[in-house]
């Protein structure tokens, strides 16, 4: 085997490499031997007649940039940054035109960071229709109405429209903050959607317009891996380090009866097996956790998913393995509302895998990927069920579970978290959580696009 290493120098890692590394060949790209001034000129010139090689070496970055930009005929003067022309034109161009030659301003504005900011997706689109979803997804709403409304007539015969997308140049302050959990909220909280942030504070934000309307506090200050809210409204953080918390103040109930009888409430109950489950995992740390209709299922570092449901006076612990390496999100549901509850885990193994606490688990995966699962979120309702999907490439997906139809949307950075959640009105959304960008889509009937869905069976 043969290892090639560029590295420079006089770096400390190169020291290292010296120091640890014995019969090696060592090839200083710097040697005019290797690079001369005459042949990287010739090499320029031949790339880029324009190009000033003399500036450039030995550098050959500055020259293939240079080549191609001037390809795609994009100056400063001929360029409009424009919606239209942006997702019209080449975005491997455009992107090169705003490192290139656009100003600061041009850079700094709407467009231009919204470009930015999605532009790994914004170049692998084939379609300016494409092109225009992802840009809509990742432009503040609270920018230039003429613009978004440009955006959203080129992405008409896209599969989704985007609700509302806040970002952290937000000029209104409607900013919540990075998005490393999200999940939906429960009585209280009906209607909302907490947001966790990397520095473990919980936002509560609203469903329909993805703004802040409040904040939780905790006593425990950590990253938190996943958040959920029980069915009374308790809202319970899972934080990187294994642990569980309250965060927030836990619901109170009232009456003669909570009075005389403090711990008979089922809820009650079931808040204090969640929070001192912890302490009952052997060999393992807990990595994830979400809300059941009846209980809370969490997943480990070893593989296994452990389901903890309220039945009658008592809550019942089941668990089994379920994936090759720690478990990285988990949701359930109830089937059609009231029907028995499924879970749904994914892993570092890239499977998502159905279970029931009352039957054995499904032994095909619902879904096998090269990238790890790094979260989900079931919904089901009136209008159906479906499950949301985040991926470790950045991909998200969206399966509807009874017409067995797959929607796909990849926002450009690293997506967090998802929430799948309904409105009051039956309308599906689904929210994406990233570092600075949360975007919420709704996806359109099935006769209003182009028929880019794909068509998938899966059984539960």
């Amino acid at each position: 085997m043969k290892l090639i290493i560029e590295s420079r120098t006089g770096a400390p890692c190169t020291e290292q490499l010296f120091e640890q590394t014995r019969n090696s060949a060592v090839m200083d790209l710097m040697d005019p031997r290797w690079t001369t001034p005459e042949s990287f000129s010739r090499w320029a010139l031949a790339i880029d007649p324009a190009a000033d090689a003399e500036q450039c070496y030995p550098l050959p970055g500055p020259v293939v940039r240079s080549e191609q930009v001037s390809e795609t005929s994009l100056s400063r003067a001929s360029f409009v940054l424009a919606a239209e022309t942006m997702v019209r034109a080449d975005p491997h161009a455009v992107t090169a035109w705003l490192d290139h030659y656009a100003g600061t301003a041009e850079r700094a504005s709407d467009l231009g960071r919204a470009w930015l900011r999605a532009g790994q997706s914004l170049c692998v689109s084939d379609t300016a229709s494409a092109r225009a979803l992802i840009l809509s997804a990742a432009l503040d709403s609270d920018t230039a109405t003429d613009t978004r409304h440009a955006l959203h007539g080129l992405a008409q015969f896209e599969p989704w429209h985007v609700a509302h997308t806040s970002t952290r140049e937000g000029v209104s302050g409607h900013w919540p903050g990075p998005a490393t959990a999200l999940c939906a909220g429960t009585a209280l909280y009906a209607r909302h959607v907490l947001c966790a942030g990397h520095l473990g504070d919980v936002r509560i934000l609203d469903a329909t317009n993805g703004r802040p309307a409040g904040r939780l506090t905790s006593l425990h200050n950590r990253p938190v891996a996943a958040i959920f809210c029980l069915p009374d409204g308790t809202v319970v953080a899972a934080d990187d380090f294994g642990g569980v918390s309250l965060v927030g103040e836990a619901p109170r109930r009232s009456g003669l009866q909570a009075l005389l009888e403090p711990d008979a409430d089922p809820c009650t109950r079931l808040r204090r097996a969640v929070l001192a489950f912890p302490q009952r995992i052997a060999g393992a740390t807990l990595t994830t956790a979400s809300s059941l209709p009846d209980g809370a299922v969490f997943g480990d570092s070893s593989g296994r998913v452990h389901v903890l449901l309220l039945k009658e006076n008592a809550v019942d612990v089941t668990s089994t393995m379920l994936h090759d390496g720690p478990v990285t999100a988990v949701t359930g549901m109830s089937l059609e509302g009231t029907g028995p509850t499924v879970v749904y885990s994914g892993g570092v193994d890239g499977r998502i895998r159905v279970w029931s606490p009352d039957m054995a688990p499904m032994p095909e995966p619902l879904l096998r990927e090269p990238s790890p699962v790094v979260d989900l979120s079931a919904s089901s309702g009136e209008g159906g069920s479906a499950l949301a999907v985040a991926w470790g490439d950045g991909l998200v997906q969206l399966l509807d579970l009874d017409s067995g139809t797959d929607l796909s949307f990849r926002p450009g950075p690293p997506v967090r978290a998802v929430c799948c959640l309904r409105t009051d009105a039956g309308e599906l959304r689904t929210m994406i959580g990233m570092d600075d960008c949360i975007t919420t889509l709704v996806p359109r009937p099935a006769d209003t696009h182009n028929g880019r869905q794909q068509q998938l069976t899966y059984s539960t």
